[in-house]
């Protein structure tokens, strides 16, 4: 179990949430932080590299793609 810790201040708490660069449960940690990512992006974007003419033409396509992402979350969700 994790003993409670106590801070003056965020700044003090927010620096005890790092971890050194050799610290062994930093792997884990991270691996923690990209699962939940994975939750939270349901619809991940088309896999693969895109060969575009123009920055107009990107984001045009990733336009596209959050329209999709958005129209899949509204089917989900009863057409909110």
């Amino acid at each position: 179990m994790t003993p409670i810790q106590r801070f003056r201040d965020f700044e003090a708490a927010r620096e005890a949430l790092w971890l050194a660069p050799d610290d062994p449960r930093l792997f884990e940690k991270i691996s923690h932080v990209w699962e939940f990512g994975r939750q939270l992006a349901k619809y991940p974007l088309p896999r693969g590299l895109w060969f575009l003419r123009s920055m107009e033409e990107a984001n045009a396509q990733r336009e596209a793609w959050t329209a999709e992402r958005v129209r899949r979350l509204c089917d989900e969700r009863g057409g909110r």
